[in-house]
């Protein structure tokens, strides 16, 4: 889950950048209760919402993560990013038509982005379309060559198909 920086002016700035700090080092409760205090005096910014979502979705807290990706997809609805982490936060709860529908958004926005067609390849395996998982992991490598975990599991489709 990447963190969103938003540049602020004044204390809000220093506050943003303490509550990534936080972030970073794992500290996702400190993080939430920071992160909700800049949400109360900036409701309008993404970057806060987005990030408030990160630290709920690595506390486990995938409702609230939802809550929050969609409040900042709907504050930047062009932030492909934020279409991702929804996509992952829908898919931890099992929501995969959801997260199906906000991979095609980031699609429409940046059809080659990073870790797109590996999250469709994880949503494909769930509906037990190994053809079409392994086209997306294929997609992924030729975007991301170094995608050390599409070629793992591309490598053990292709040996399951083989046995």
């Amino acid at each position: 889950m990447r963190l969103f920086a938003r540049r602020k002016s004044g204390r809000g700035k220093a506050q943003m950048r303490k509550a990534v700090r936080l972030l970073q080092r794992g500290k996702h409760p400190e993080a939430v209760e920071m992160l909700k205090e800049l949400q109360t005096a900036n409701p309008d910014n993404a970057a806060v919402a987005l990030n408030l979502g990160a630290a709920h979705y690595h506390l486990g807290q995938h409702t609230q993560a939802i809550e929050q990706f969609q409040r900042g997809v709907e504050l930047e609805p062009e932030n492909a990013r934020a279409w991702l982490n929804l996509a992952a936060a829908y898919n931890a709860l099992g929501h995969i038509d959801r997260a199906e529908e906000a991979l095609g958004r980031l699609g429409e926005i940046n059809s080659d982005h990073p870790d797109r067609h590996y999250n469709l390849a994880i949503l494909y395996l769930k509906r037990r379309k190994t053809l079409k998982a392994m086209a997306e992991l294929e997609l992924e490598l030729a975007v991301s060559p170094g995608h050390a975990l599409a070629g793992q599991l591309l490598q053990q489709l292709h040996k399951q198909l083989i046995t």
